[in-house]
Formats: C-alpha cells, sequence, structure tokens
C-alpha cells in the first residue's frame, strides 16, 4: 500500500473528516482530522489499512491561533507508510476522545498530554497524574503562556 492509495481511501471513506491530507514523502502522510472522529478513523487506519502501531501521540500549543493539536503519528507493520495526523481543539477547552479502545499503549501518551498541555480525553480508563510533581497538576507546563512557579527552580520541583 502506497501513500496515495492510503490518502485516497481515507478521503473516500471520510470525505468529511478528514482534510488537509498532502503526501511529505513517498513514506509519510501528514492529514488533518475533525476531533469528533478520532476514534472512528484510527479504527479504520487499524483494521483496514493496516496501521497498527501508534508510534506516539502528543501535544503542541498555538496560542496565537486559539488552538493545541493532538497528534497521532501511526506505523504500521505491514507497509512504510507513516501518518501524522492531527486533532485541532480550542484551546481553552481542549477535549477528544481517547484512542485507548483502538490502541492501548495512547494510555500514557494521553496522560502526559493531559498533564503537560490540559487535553482532556473522554472515555480515558485512568485519565490521572504521571509524570508532574503534585505541586504542579493544573498548571500545563508545556503551553507557551506558561510562567512557572515563582520562588521555585526546577532542583525544587524534583
Amino acid at each position: 500500500m502506497d501513500a496515495n492509495s492510503i490518502i485516497s481511501s481515507l478521503t473516500g471513506k471520510f470525505p468529511e473528516d478528514i482534510y488537509d491530507a498532502d503526501i511529505e514523502s513517498d513514506i509519510r502522510i501528514i492529514a488533518k482530522v475533525k476531533p469528533e472522529n478520532v476514534v472512528e478513523v484510527c479504527r479504520y487506519l487499524k483494521e483496514d489499512l493496516s496501521f497498527g502501531h501508534l508510534c506516539c501521540e502528543f501535544g503542541a500549543d498555538y496560542p496565537d491561533r486559539n488552538e493545541i493539536e493532538v497528534i497521532y503519528v501511526i506505523g504500521s507493520y505491514e507497509h512504510p507508510v507513516v501518518l501524522a495526523m492531527k486533532a485541532i481543539l480550542p484551546r481553552d477547552a481542549p477535549e477528544v476522545e481517547s484512542v485507548v479502545p483502538v490502541y492501548w499503549n495512547a494510555n500514557w501518551y494521553e496522560r502526559e498530554t493531559y498533564e503537560l498541555f490540559g487535553v482532556k480525553y473522554l472515555n480515558h480508563p485512568n485519565l490521572k497524574p504521571l509524570v508532574l510533581p503534585q505541586e504542579m497538576l493544573g498548571e500545563w507546563p508545556l503551553r507557551k503562556d506558561y510562567k512557572g512557579f515563582p520562588n521555585k527552580t526546577a532542583k525544587n520541583l524534583v
């Protein structure tokens, strides 16, 4: 399966949900997906297009656009194409359905993205703190407007 056939299949199956799909190289695709259909698209990718491995999932903050992107990097053991799929969320209330039911390893990626960017994963099986010390919870330290803690140093937080 090549990049062109994957994009054709995705946009054919989800014409209203997949947009700005582009081939970056013979083995790299990037596409945006409407957040409300992330799980459906992931299920299709895994079951029908052989994208069986969620390589990583992370956030990116764009305060100038008032958006947070959740990026899913999904690969295959059967073909060389890697897909970077982006869901764009409003920065003031970033929520998206958890993909843990499709890709079990999304569990920790989603917990980390919740802690660091404030993205709430709906129906996540265990959305509890993972990496931050207690005093930093709810501060979203990877957002670009994060100011840090006054009178604290990184050494004191470790």
